[in-house]
């Protein structure tokens, strides 16, 4: 008599191909000029004020509600914007079709995504196959030297399948128009199996216990997070296997933009 297959086997996340971005936070010294960036390519970035309390030192109030307002500054672009995308290495193979996928967010948000070869551009991007994929949350590109990149590729390679690359493109531009992870979203509670996801992460990536915590555990404030219900469909999900919860429950590989990704991107970047 067969055995029965576990619930989920069938649609089961390979535990052996799990490959994620990890969070790129903007450096503590280059906050305040990144918040001071972000409202003047977009006024709605501002944060809301911070309420002061009678009896408080006014310079340290001061220094308090500078720090405040720069983490809770918005990361929007402009709307209508020409974000400029410059490539600093890599596979022309893998360029081409890197400039491919990364225009689907087009289709639905008033931004255009152009390549160019020389000059100035908003976000530059480095191929170095180090295993590792992230980028800059939105304007915090700006606070970063025109050498320097702010979106990174690490396993993808001319031999890499489309639905690879469209899983991974698509994500990391979604990073670079302000969106977060939505497994941190505030309103989701997955019961983790930590000592796994612990294990699987540090000893397959070379991640630490503050990266695995920072990047899966930790949930972002309600003002951080981009979509008012939880997508387990979203392209900025983790894939989670069954093995990474106490409930097997899981999120697939999301390849493609959700219907939610869809209507929220054209909210934040309105077409006219």
């Amino acid at each position: 008599m067969p055995k029965k297959k576990a619930a989920g086997a069938a649609n089961a996340v390979d535990l052996s191909q799990v490959q994620v971005c990890v969070d790129r936070p903007i450096e503590p010294a280059k906050l305040l000029i990144a918040a001071e960036l972000a409202i003047k390519e977009n006024p709605e970035n501002a944060p809301p004020p911070m309420e002061v309390k009678p009896g408080v030192d006014p310079q340290a109030a001061k220094k308090a509600s500078e720090t405040f307002g720069a983490v809770l500054t918005g990361k929007k672009w402009k709307n209508g914007r020409v974000l400029r995308v410059r490539h600093l290495d890599g596979n022309p193979a893998v360029l081409t079709r890197v400039e491919k996928f990364a225009r689907e967010w087009c289709t639905y948000a008033n931004i255009d995504i152009q390549f160019v070869k020389t000059g100035d551009a908003e976000i530059r991007v480095s191929y170095l196959l180090d295993n590792r994929s992230w980028s800059y949350l939105g304007t915090d590109a700006l606070a970063q030297p025109q050498n320097r990149h702010t979106m990174h590729f690490g396993w993808l390679t001319p031999a890499t399948q489309d639905n690879e690359y469209s899983r991974v493109v698509i994500h990391e531009f979604g990073h670079a128009l302000g969106l977060v992870h939505e497994h941190q979203n505030p309103k989701v509670s997955i019961k983790w199996n930590k000592p796994v996801v612990y294990q699987y992460y540090m000893q397959q990536l070379g991640w630490t216990k503050a990266d695995v915590d920072t990047n899966l555990f930790a949930h972002y404030s309600e003002q951080e997070t981009q979509f008012p219900v939880y997508d387990p469909k979203s392209i900025m999900h983790y894939a989670v296997p069954p093995q990474f919860t106490l409930d097997g429950k899981e999120v697939g590989w999301n390849r493609v933009l959700s219907d939610i990704d869809k209507k929220y991107i054209a909210k934040v970047y309105p077409k006219p």
